[in-house]
């Protein structure tokens, strides 16, 4: 099959839980096409879910085929096991749970062993724009593009500084004292080599498993995730990868939140005056919605 690009991509979603699951196979299914220089993957809590899926190039993993080699995921990130999109909103209010952002990482090690130095990582309700990809995007290699917007802020502010110590005196990686931020819906890493991937994925491993071991983690508590913009801003920056003046300029990201459909229980105050429930039929009730 002919290519439309020059060089080989890791298209990930990171999935868990029916409503976002849901929407990852929706994306694969209907927002991308078969290209021998397209990869998918997927790590999810249920790749079950996904049987069915025709995708050329096609990877599923859950997160629990990464435990054996990875013993602290399970301790500290694991997924919750639902069979529900009922069951897991309840579980997550009942055992005030929160998703690892970061569990993202491990879309870079895929791609290192698949031999991709490309990666895009996105949310489940961002998709590549294949209007604006392009090859122009590999010319300019250990950088981002990323989705939506970016900011600078001072590597002192937002307990940045425990993440630049830990990577100086583990990593002998130097950060600047003011550090560009990248909004996490959609990220996409162009690598000059496998091995700057690959000591990307460790650094960014360890960094989290540094921050939970020693309880620095709480540091980074979202409304429903432990987020990682401030966590992943000084590793980027160590790296010299978030140091262009801007990131999001190629808008190569169409990005649509979906809270009321994949996070109905946990809305964070991003609807105001819907009302959030556990179960989703009685979301759509309450709310007086046909649909999420």
């Amino acid at each position: 099959m002919h290519s439309k690009f020059k060089e080989k991509v890791a298209i990930c979603y990171s999935c868990s839980g029916e409503s976002y699951r849901e929407s990852a196979l929706r994306q694969i299914r209907d927002n991308y096409f078969d290209d021998d220089n397209l990869h998918y993957f997927i790590i999810t809590d249920d790749k079950s879910y996904f049987d069915g899926l025709e995708r050329k190039n096609l990877v599923i993993n859950e997160l629990s085929d990464f435990y054996k080699e990875f013993p602290l995921l399970e301790k500290y990130e694991a997924l919750l096991d639902s069979k529900s999109k009922t069951d897991y909103a309840t579980q997550f209010v009942e055992k005030n749970y929160l998703y690892s952002f970061s569990l993202m990482r491990f879309h870079l090690l895929q791609a290192y062993r698949s031999d991709i130095s490309n990666v895009c990582m996105m949310c489940t309700d961002t998709r590549v724009d294949f209007n604006i990809f392009n090859d122009t995007l590999f010319d300019i290699k250990n950088t981002i593009h990323n989705a939506v917007s970016e900011w600078d802020a001072d590597l002192q502010e937002k307990s940045m500084h425990i993440i630049s110590d830990r990577l100086k005196d583990t990593h002998n990686l130097e950060c600047s004292n003011t550090v560009r931020v990248l909004d996490a819906a959609g990220r996409f890493f162009v690598m000059d080599t496998l091995d700057s991937l690959k000591k990307l994925f460790d650094t960014w491993n360890d960094v989290i498993v540094y921050l939970y071991e020693n309880d620095h983690i709480k540091h980074f508590i979202g409304s429903y995730v432990y987020h990682d913009e401030y966590i992943l801003a000084p590793v980027y920056n160590a790296f010299g990868l978030n140091k262009r003046e801007v990131h999001c300029l190629s808008r190569m990201f169409d990005v649509n939140h979906n809270q009321l459909q994949e996070r109905f229980w946990r809305l964070g105050g991003s609807n105001p005056g819907i009302m959030e429930h556990t179960d989703y039929d009685e979301f759509l009730k309450i709310n007086n919605l046909s649909n999420g």
